[in-house]
């Protein structure tokens, strides 16, 4: 598959361990972007979305995999072909509609020029999530039955698209994973913890939207993530089986067993 395929990075570190994966894949990557590890063979604006994904026909690429975050783009209306300007109010009521709903218009239009978008499921299915604990600890009744709370309120909130992960401390949520990300919802539990009960204890919960794609935008954690679950005093970290990406999972496991922090796969 490699040599047809391009991988299309964003942020993050998940674009450079795909790309070992698929060593002879086109990096490509939006202008702008700080990609970790990679050497970009092409740059595209999505100003010029139609030529770019032309020219990847041309280059005779089959597959695409998206990986990696990239931010909602400031269009310029400079930058337009003509092509690519046809489509700015069906791009525009996409974006509005939510992160999924934007990234199944960029996967339809994909589909429109012939390319078959690939995930990791199917390209690197060793960084999902198993099922059962990934630590020597396994969880506590306790932690899992607030994982089974978190896992209901994300259900909930999935058509409204808010976000992927929540922390759960004995039955009440006290953080939400909204836009700004897992590291700003971890970083708010941390702070507010001292100053209201309990101080310690509760269970961060990571799942895939129901209904979501996945193909792409994937929830990922790594060892940073660990730390910041640390840090907001929690004893346990369930992860949707099959669903959650665990990047330097070696680290990762390491981290949370010096923690004492349970960290399993969960349906």
């Amino acid at each position: 598959m490699s040599p047809r395929t391009a991988i299309i990075a964003g942020a993050g570190r998940l674009p450079a361990t795909l790309a070992r994966a698929l060593p002879e894949a086109l990096i490509c990557a939006p202008a702008g972007v700080a990609t970790a590890g990679l050497t970009i063979g092409q740059s595209f604006h999505f100003e010029r979305l139609v030529p770019f994904l032309r020219d990847l026909g041309d280059r005779g690429i089959e597959t695409v995999v998206m990986a990696g975050a990239i931010e909602r783009p400031r269009l310029d209306p400079a930058l337009f072909d003509r092509d690519t300007a046809q489509l700015v109010p069906d791009l525009l009521r996409a974006i509005q509609s939510g992160d999924d709903g934007a990234l199944r218009w960029v996967i339809a239009l994909m589909e429109e020029f012939d390319l078959n978008v690939a995930g990791v499921p199917q390209i690197a299915p060793d960084l999902l999530i198993a099922d059962g604990p990934a630590t020597a600890r396994a969880p506590t009744e306790a932690e899992i039955a607030d994982a089974t709370r978190g896992a209901a309120i994300l259900a909930a909130l999935a058509p409204v698209d808010v976000g992927q992960g929540c922390v759960i401390c004995e039955g009440q949520a006290i953080g939400l994973e909204t836009l700004y990300g897992t590291d700003a919802m971890l970083a708010d539990v941390a702070r507010h913890r001292p100053d209201r009960a309990p101080h310690n204890g509760g269970t961060f919960v990571k799942r895939a939207k129901a209904g979501q794609d996945l193909r792409v935008d994937l929830p990922t954690i790594g060892p940073a993530t660990i730390d910041a679950a640390q840090q907001a005093g929690l004893s346990a970290i369930a992860l949707q089986t099959g669903h959650v990406i665990v990047l330097d999972r070696e680290d990762v496991l390491a981290r949370a067993e010096a923690a004492d922090i349970a960290l399993w796969g969960a349906a």
